[in-house]
C-alpha cells in the first residue's frame, strides 16, 4: 500500500497497513538523508491552490522601512493600512520571515472599508496547477486544498487581532457579526468553488486553542460554519478537516458535532492538553485524528523520542482513524534526527492492528 492509499484510508476509517506518516515539503529538506527517508515511508502532504480571488477597484501599495513592511489598501470608500515586522529567523525557510504587528481594523471607520473589500471579491475556480501537482506526486503522498479560515478565524487572525476583537465583541458586537455574516457567504462561495475541484482533501483554517477560542465561542462562530461547510463538500466526495493545532479538551464533545472527517494539526501533550486516547474515546470513529507530533520533542533524546511515539500509537490502538504529521516548525539542527526516530517507530511499531500492549 502507497502512501496516498495509507492517507485515503486512515482518515475515512478504512483499514491502511500501517500508520501513514507523512510533513510537508518545506518542512524536509533535499537530499540523500530525504531520498532514504521516504524511501522507508516517509510521504508529503502538499497544499494546494484552487481557485483564483479578485478584487474590482482595489489596490495595495507596499513601502518597506528597514525591519517592517506597511501594505495599505485602497478602495473607493476608503484605505486600510496593516504592517508586518521582517527579516525575522525563517527557520532555515521552514516558516516565515514576518509576523502581522498592525491589523486592518483599527477604528470604527475601518470596518466600511474591510466590508467593501469582501463585497467586491470574485472567485475564480482554477484547477489546473492542482492537478499537475497531485498527478506528479503520485502515490508519494497526498495533495490538499483549502479556502482559508472560517469566518471568526479570519476576522481575528487577518484582520483585527486578538485584542481589537475582544475589545469590540463586547462594544460594538453588532458591527462584528455585520462583518462576520458578509465573511459568511463569501467564504460559502469560496467553498462551493472548491467542491467543484478535484481535489479530495479539503481542510477549512483554522488555528483553535480553546485559551483563545473558548467553547461559547467556537459553538456560536464556528461550529455552524464548520457544519454548513463540511456538509457542502462531502456532497461531492470530499473528505473535510480543520487544523485545530491547541489545546482542545474544553471544546472536544463540539468538535464531535461539527461534520468535520478529521482534526489536521491535532497536538497532544506535552504541546496540547488532549491526549490520544482521550480523543479517540470523545471522537469514536467520526472524526480521525492527524496528528502534528509536537514541536518540543525534537529537542529530546532519541530513546525518549521514540518511546513517545511509542506511546502515542498505543494510544491509538488499533490505529485506524489515525496518522501522524509535522504541521509546525520544527527545529533545523534537530529535525532529520527526529524524522528518523519518528519513521524507525513506524515502521517498526505501526503496523495495523496495533495491540494495546505495545
Amino acid at each position: 500500500m502507497n502512501v496516498k492509499e495509507r492517507v485515503y484510508e486512515a482518515l475515512t476509517w478504512g483499514t491502511p497497513d500501517y500508520v501513514p506518516w507523512v510533513i510537508k515539503p518545506n518542512h524536509l529538506p533535499r537530499g540523500e538523508r530525504e531520498r532514504k527517508l521516504r524511501a522507508r515511508g516517509l510521504g508529503l502532504s502538499i497544499p494546494v491552490g484552487a481557485l483564483k480571488v479578485f478584487i474590482d477597484n482595489v489596490t495595495y501599495e507596499e513601502k518597506r522601512s528597514r525591519d517592517y513592511l506597511v501594505r495599505v489598501c485602497r478602495t473607493p470608500v476608503g484605505d486600510v493600512k496593516e504592517m508586518y515586522r521582517i527579516n525575522l529567523p525563517s527557520e532555515a525557510g521552514e516558516r516565515s520571515d514576518r509576523w502581522k504587528v498592525e491589523y486592518f481594523i483599527k477604528g470604527d471607520e475601518d470596518y466600511r472599508v474591510v466590508e467593501y473589500i469582501y463585497e467586491n471579491m470574485k472567485v475564480t475556480p482554477n484547477y489546473r496547477d492542482a492537478v499537475i501537482i497531485e498527478t506528479d506526486l503520485g502515490g508519494d503522498g497526498v495533495v490538499y486544498t483549502s479556502g482559508g479560515y472560517s469566518p471568526l478565524m479570519e476576522l481575528i487572525i487577518k484582520l483585527m487581532g486578538f485584542r481589537k476583537f475582544s475589545v469590540d465583541l463586547k462594544r460594538n458586537i453588532g458591527r462584528v457579526e455585520d462583518l462576520l455574516e458578509l465573511m459568511w457567504e463569501k467564504k460559502l462561495e469560496v467553498y462551493r468553488a472548491i467542491a467543484n475541484s478535484p481535489i479530495k482533501i479539503v481542510l477549512i483554517g483554522d488555528n483553535i486553542d480553546e485559551a483563545l477560542i473558548d467553547p461559547r465561542l467556537f459553538k456560536k462562530y464556528c461550529l455552524p460554519f464548520y457544519q454548513e461547510c463540511s456538509e457542502l463538500l462531502k456532497r461531492s466526495g470530499k473528505v473535510v478537516g480543520s487544523h485545530m493545532d491547541g489545546r482542545l479538551r474544553n471544546p472536544k464533545e463540539l468538535i464531535l458535532e461539527s461534520g468535520l472527517d478529521f482534526v489536521h494539526g491535532f497536538t497532544p501533550p506535552p504541546g496540547g492538553n488532549l491526549n490520544v486516547r482521550e480523543a479517540k474515546e470523545t471522537w469514536k470513529e467520526e472524526v480521525a485524528l492527524w496528528l502534528n507530533v509536537p514541536q518540543m520533542t525534537f529537542y529530546w533524546s532519541d530513546d525518549r523520542m521514540r518511546k513517545y511515539i511509542a506511546k502515542l500509537l498505543k494510544e491509538s490502538s488499533p490505529g485506524y482513524g489515525f496518522m501522524l504529521g509535522i504541521t509546525e516548525t520544527v527545529p533545523p539542527e534537530h529535525r532529520m534526527r527526529g524524522y528518523e526516530v519518528i519513521t524507525d517507530a513506524v515502521n517498526e511499531l505501526g503496523k495495523l492492528p496495533i495491540s494495546v500492549n505495545l
